[in-house]
């Protein structure tokens, strides 16, 4: 259920450029922590957010959202809890209907025809009654990695340092499966 502070009326927030912000704990957002580890409680926990309205250049409404949050994912390498830090910025189009959607790819393309889709602010339905934190909850999910890893595990065999099997030296001592595949070969 979303916070009644994240409810706002979408298309009058956008015409006169408001601007809220706030934080909500990430365990209240059962769709982004569905599968994921516990959560730390209290600041470690929290999704920070910012929105600010505009009117584009067209007249189209528009919000700008920002997300932060530090949810802790599990490694697929060595299988173990590390916070993923999330800084991410999205606009959003506002649009009156679903139908209004199915114009996203006319309007990705410039007058020569060129993609201009990162340019391009996602569209979204907007309503009086517009939940701000379920549009939270979607940056945070599209910004959660499908397979999760360090950039460097800690610890383990993963861990490259001077003496470690991963270093390549072992490596070097080891003849080449395609060396032995030609002695074979040579053989025969």
């Amino acid at each position: 259920m979303a916070n009644r502070a994240g409810i706002i009326d979408a298309f009058e927030f956008a015409r006169l450029g408001k601007e809220t912000s706030g934080s909500v704990p990430l365990v209240r957002l059962a769709r982004a922590v569905d599968g994921l580890p516990s959560q730390p409680a209290g600041e470690p926990g929290e999704v920070r957010w910012s929105v600010r309205g505009e009117t584009g250049r067209q007249g189209e409404p528009l919000l700008h959202l920002r997300v932060q949050a530090n949810p802790v994912l599990i490694c697929q390498r060595c299988m173990e809890p590390f916070a993923h830090p999330i800084d991410a910025q999205v606009s959003l189009q506002l649009v009156q209907s679903e139908a209004d959607l199915d114009d996203a790819g006319e309007a990705a393309r410039d007058d020569d025809g060129e993609d201009v889709i990162d340019d391009a602010p996602e569209k979204v339905v907007g309503s009086r009654h517009f939940d701000l934190l379920e549009q939270v909850e979607d940056e945070l999910i599209l910004n959660i990695p499908y397979v999760p890893r360090h950039d460097v595990c800690p610890g383990g065999p993963l861990k490259t340092s001077a003496g470690d099997p991963a270093d390549g030296t072992d490596a070097d001592k080891r003849p080449s499966p395609f060396a032995v595949l030609e002695k074979l070969k040579q053989k025969h």
